[in-house]
C-alpha cells in the first residue's frame, strides 16, 4: 500500500478528525482548540500539516497539544514567506497527549493565509459502550 493510501486507511479506520482553517493577522488563533478530542481517553495523531501563508509576518505559528506541558508538534519559522510549507507528514502520526485537543499558538501579531490539518483520533485507553 502507499504512503497516500496508508495514511488515508489510519482515518477510515479510526474517527478522522482532519480540518482545515483560515487564519486572520488581526485575530489570536488559540482562542479555541484547532482540532478537539473526540473524548478523554482518545489520542489525537497528527499526521500531515500544512501552511499556506497569504499574508507574511515575523511571528510564528506553533501546533501544540493542550497538557499542562504542551507537546509541541511543529512550528513554523518566523517570517516564513508567502507560500506553501509542510511541517509535517507522517503516516501513522504524532500522538499528543491523551485527551487533549491540538491548538494553534501564534508569536504575536499573526500571519495569514490556511492551515490543513490530516488526523484521527483512535480510542486509546479500555473504553465502555458509551465511550465509542
Amino acid at each position: 500500500m502507499d504512503r497516500i493510501n496508508s495514511a488515508a486507511a489510519l482515518r477510515r479506520l479510526h474517527k478522522n478528525v482532519s480540518t482545515t482553517a483560515t487564519v486572520l493577522a488581526a485575530a489570536d488563533p488559540s482562542a479555541a482548540p484547532l482540532v478537539a478530542c473526540p473524548g478523554a481517553k482518545y489520542t489525537i495523531f497528527v499526521q500531515r500539516i500544512v501552511v499556506v501563508t497569504t499574508t507574511d509576518n515575523v511571528a510564528t505559528l506553533t501546533f501544540r497539544d493542550d497538557a499542562g506541558t504542551p507537546v509541541v508538534i511543529a512550528a513554523t519559522k518566523a517570517s516564513p514567506g508567502v507560500g506553501t510549507v509542510t511541517l509535517l507528514d507522517v503516516d501513522e502520526g504524532v500522538p499528543l497527549t491523551e485527551g487533549k485537543d491540538l491548538d494553534l499558538a501564534a508569536s504575536g501579531a499573526c500571519l495569514a493565509g490556511t492551515v490543513v490539518v490530516e488526523a484521527y483520533a483512535k480510542l486509546t485507553a479500555t473504553a465502555t459502550a458509551s465511550d465509542i
